[in-house]
């Protein structure tokens, strides 16, 4: 964890009344823990945060033209033993030029990104009070694959929202399937209480939020398929983490966060391996 809190008000968000403003760890301390966990092995950090790109952005400077978040992804990119840095979960707004170009600059940083969507409507966003339109997402996502052409993509997107019509939700649904996200976390939306969506008309019925998160589903498994399909072949580090949940197989993560599962043994637990694909589902290689 490197901040607490969080400064945005999405209508459906109830985190920042009960979390509070944005308050950031200082650089310094983050890096000794990184260093502390290094000494003991282990080889991938993920820095957590609300808003994580929104690190210290009121609390340090900006030195030469990085974000304070930037200047920790390379502070911690220099920490030896450390293989992997990861960080959840960001914002669109978050992703200036300094943090695209260090995809392209720091080697532990992995070619995966989270980057919440929320709805591929521009109507809808402007609903959710989320201070990006489609074409900006778009834009981000466009410079990210132009700097690592392999990029790795997940999202959070909300079905039923209050007001999503139909062609507001196959607009939506449009882009999501435009975009072909690897993974993608779908949520059918839910009143929170003390939310500005609570109160909102024209609330969707729980029926046609089942429908449209299926519609998203069965998309999703389209794409997730075939990106994993075109690494048959191909060879792939895989940071092992222990035993799978079913058989005699080991499981681990890819650098691009894909599920491997394959042969091993538990001295293998911690170490990073070349794996090379044979085969893929929607979910695994």
């Amino acid at each position: 964890s490197i901040m607490q809190g969080c400064n945005m008000n999405c209508a459906f968000c109830i985190v920042p009344k009960t979390r509070g403003r944005e308050r950031a760890r200082p650089i310094e301390e983050i890096v000794d823990e990184v260093v502390g966990l290094a000494e003991k092995g282990v080889k991938e950090v993920t820095l957590l945060g609300q808003i994580v790109t929104s690190y210290g952005r009121r609390e340090f400077p900006v030195v030469g033209g990085k974000s304070p978040f930037v200047q920790l992804l390379e502070k911690i990119n220099d920490v030896r033993g450390i293989e992997r840095i990861r960080f959840t979960s960001p914002h669109p707004r978050g992703f200036k030029q300094d943090l695209v170009e260090a995809y392209r600059d720091l080697p532990k940083l992995c070619e995966y990104v989270h980057l919440p969507l929320q709805s591929g409507c521009d109507k809808t966003l402007r609903a959710m009070n989320r201070p990006y339109t489609k074409q900006r997402y778009r834009e981000i996502v466009d410079s990210l694959r132009e700097v690592v052409p392999h990029m790795y993509f997940s999202t959070d997107i909300i079905v039923g929202f209050p007001g999503e019509t139909e062609a507001d939700f196959a607009e939506s649904a449009a882009f999501f399937d435009d975009i072909a996200f690897d993974m993608a976390y779908i949520f059918k939306y839910s009143i929170r209480t003390g939310t500005p969506a609570e109160s909102m008309p024209d609330q969707i019925p729980q029926e046609e939020k089942e429908r449209r998160n299926q519609v998203l589903l069965e998309l999703l498994h389209k794409s997730s398929l075939a990106r994993n399909e075109g690494l048959v072949g191909t060879t792939q580090q895989v940071l092992v983490e222990g035993p799978a949940k079913k058989g005699d197989k080991f499981v681990g993560k890819t650098r691009g966060f894909r599920t491997a599962i394959f042969d091993g043994s538990e001295r293998l637990i911690g170490q990073l391996v070349d794996m090379k694909v044979e085969r893929a589902t929607a979910s695994t290689v």
